[in-house]
């Protein structure tokens, strides 16, 4: 019980909610190469959306992949409530807000992040999936969050900082895997069943608007318990706690898209080897 010694003490007031954060720096050549690196790494994802775009003669693809770009103006707020910052200094600037100053490679990092899961989970459901493939995919997407985001914190373009900040693995906080694999999880759910709705049918492009709500409402609300936690105590203690009950929800959230594509019928089937 020796984490629950320091005081919990609210913070109340702005200058405390704006937890004094990190200053990074990174020379303007690097960030370029990042760029570059997230760039060609949208284009492949773009490249698969025409593909499906050619094959399937629909624009919903394109349509998505717009959407989570757009989801992009998120990240300034999402990056208050996880307290995470980019290398600020020499930035090749995208969007600021919420005294967060979001750099241009994070914009192509949407595009793959969110619109190529997306697209790949809708075309996989329409085939068929188990429950263990799905929640496979979950602790894939968990796995794979970890991954990415560690080098670019060992290299200093990121950081996610705060004395009271929950447990970490490698400097990632290991919670923000589970709210990252959630989101993917909610909005590729979310997304298959608007296909088959009106908007899919005769409003395809609704997802250029849509993505983006799905995208801030299951990672902010994926992620509330820690967010909250992060933004109103100073004690680690209760703010592990609050991260252990997102990733709990995170799991459940994820467990429910499962139960709701099955409830469809034709998504997810009952054998019990994963399809390949």
């Amino acid at each position: 019980m020796a984490m629950f010694q320091t005081p919990a003490v609210p913070i109340t007031r702005g200058d405390q909610w704006f937890v004094v954060k990190p200053i990074l720096e990174k020379a303007a050549l690097e960030q370029h190469i990042l760029l570059l690196i997230m760039s060609v790494l949208a284009i492949a994802t773009i490249w698969y959306a025409v593909r499906v775009f050619r094959r399937d003669g629909t624009l919903l693809p394109v349509y998505i992949l717009i959407g989570s770009a757009l989801a992009c103006f998120y990240e300034p707020l999402g990056d208050l409530l996880a307290h995470v910052t980019y290398a600020e200094a020499s930035q090749v600037n995208y969007i600021s807000s919420y005294g967060f100053l979001v750099p241009l490679w994070v914009l192509p990092t949407y595009i793959l992040f969110f619109g190529y899961p997306t697209l790949f989970l809708m075309e996989r459901i329409e085939r068929g999936v188990t429950l263990q493939w799905w929640m496979a995919v979950f602790v894939i997407s968990v796995i794979g969050s970890w991954i990415f985001e560690i080098p670019l914190i060992a290299l200093e373009f990121q950081s996610y900082y705060g004395d009271n900040a929950p447990f970490k693995l490698l400097g990632y906080p290991i919670w923000m895997g589970f709210v990252n694999a959630a989101t993917i999880s909610i909005v590729a759910t979310a997304a298959f069943f608007l296909k088959h709705s009106w908007v899919g049918t005769k409003c395809p492009s609704c997802y250029i608007v849509l993505i983006p709500l799905l995208v801030a409402g299951a990672n902010a609300g994926s992620g509330l318990p820690a967010s909250f936690a992060l933004n109103s105590s100073n004690d680690p203690g209760i703010v592990n706690i609050a991260a252990s009950t997102a990733m709990m929800l995170s799991v459940t959230y994820a467990w429910i898209c499962a139960n709701l594509i099955r409830s469809h019928g034709s998504g997810l089937t009952e054998c019990k080897t994963a399809p390949p």
